[in-house]
């Protein structure tokens, strides 16, 4: 029977492709926020179960989540072993929200709940687990949760630290854990484990007076979904960010600039300190800046000439070669051809390794869509007409080839993960 919860896979995207997630609820108040983590699972393609401890149950409904998935919900197991049958079929478990109790139970091999049997067995199938810690800061803080942590991330779990706000360590925004945990089971694995990435995303701002500026309209998504595909994969990731319209994940390291010239500056001084392996320069700095900034605000009502100057450019700013560059060319063209000349023009200006060509200034696609419409150039002289693809698609397929590209194969017993169409 066709249950109306399946109605939304896949609506806004198939980055999971059809794979299983198994959803582990445990006993925090946070637990209510399991619903809308399955069900934006369920928009990417994927396909949750969920075991939820008797506690966790207590505190939300099981038919809720029922409801929200279309699936039997498991609260305990029985002579169905289930637990052994749900680890086998899931390309990964998360547990979210993960009480400090369940984590070092699952630290310490003790499977007297559903949801520490659970995780037990699917990181002895090998799986990727994925751990979401919310509790208050001062168990957070503490020697016992320290402890646990260490030994689980010894054992191969994957955890995504709270945001630690007001005292209190918080469940991680829906997209940021949601992106990890699709990132993982598409994935199989932190094949990136080591990786050290620079990111540049989002517009910058060049100032005519205190309060008027010339910009573009960049959301700043492309570059948070790389780093955020970075991050979940294994990689240290580094931020660089102007404007960003959207929330910028706390699990990487983010450094805030305004004009293009301090993010050229930034990139410069990491690059600098810093071996990167990876440097994907998807921001938006804005080329040309006024000759002269006003101090103060000017009055309104007047007939005002500014004169432009070119500003600095980021990618030339680079104080070490990392091992992979990507570059973007944001493009407005009549199709995508023309995007292979551009394309190739970037390629041999910064000697990148790869080149993402995309359309902008046309309804739906490009600056603030979740949408592009893209070509990718490869230094070895491949050409791939991506098409329409959404942002988060095509940064699993760009780290993909950056993945390739670092010499890093597919994730042991899970076969290739393919490009977008199986994204």
């Amino acid at each position: 029977m066709h249950h109306p919860s399946e109605d939304i896979v896949a609506e806004e995207n198939d980055y999971l492709g059809g794979r299983e997630v198994v959803l582990g609820v445990t006993g925090s108040v946070a637990a209510y926020k399991a619903v809308d983590l399955a069900r934006w699972l369920m928009r990417r393609g994927g396909r949750v179960s969920v075991v939820m401890t008797e506690d966790a149950a207590r505190l939300v409904t099981p038919t809720l989540f029922e409801w929200a998935t279309g699936k039997r919900v498991y609260v305990e197991f029985g002579g169905g072993v289930e637990h052994i049958s749900l680890a086998r079929e899931a390309s990964a478990v998360a547990v979210a929200p993960a009480t400090l109790t369940t984590m070092a139970k699952i630290a310490y091999g003790i499977g007297d709940t559903s949801v520490s049997l659970l995780s037990i067995s699917a990181r002895g199938y090998g799986k990727p687990v994925i751990l979401a810690p919310a509790m208050h800061g001062n168990m957070w803080n503490s020697p016992q949760y320290r402890v646990a942590s260490e030994v689980l991330r010894r054992h191969g779990y994957k955890i995504v630290e709270p945001e630690v706000k007001k005292g209190l360590a918080r469940f991680p925004s829906i997209h940021t854990l949601g992106r990890v945990v699709a990132a993982l089971a598409r994935r199989g694995c932190e094949d990136l484990r080591g990786v050290r990435a620079l990111v540049t995303t989002g517009a910058t701002r060049e100032w005519i007076d205190r309060v008027r500026f010339i910009s573009n309209p960049s959301s700043g998504v492309m570059g948070v979904e790389i780093a955020l595909e970075l991050w979940a994969r294994g990689a240290e990731v580094d931020l660089v960010a102007g404007h960003v319209a959207v929330e910028i994940p706390h699990v990487v390291n983010v450094l805030r600039v305004s004009t293009t010239e301090e993010m050229a500056e930034a990139v410069k001084t990491l690059t600098s300190r810093t071996r990167y392996d990876v440097v994907v320069g998807a921001g938006a700095p804005v080329d040309f800046r006024p000759s002269r900034r006003v101090e103060g605000k000017i009055k309104s009502g007047v007939t005002l000439e500014v004169k432009l100057e070119p500003t600095p450019k980021v990618l030339s700013s680079l104080a070490s070669r990392p091992r992979v560059l990507v570059a973007f060319a944001a493009e407005y063209v009549e199709d995508l051809s023309e995007l292979e000349a551009k394309a190739a023009e970037k390629m041999e200006k910064y000697s990148a390794d790869i080149v993402v060509a995309n359309r902008v200034g046309v309804e739906g696609v490009g600056f603030s869509s979740p949408l592009l419409e893209a070509v990718m150039l490869y230094r070895d002289g491949g050409v791939e007409r991506v098409g329409l693809i959404h942002k988060e698609v095509a940064a699993a397929h760009l780290i993909d080839k950056v993945a390739e590209k670092l010499g890093v194969g597919p994730c042991a017993g899970q076969g290739n993960p393919g490009g977008p169409s199986s994204a």
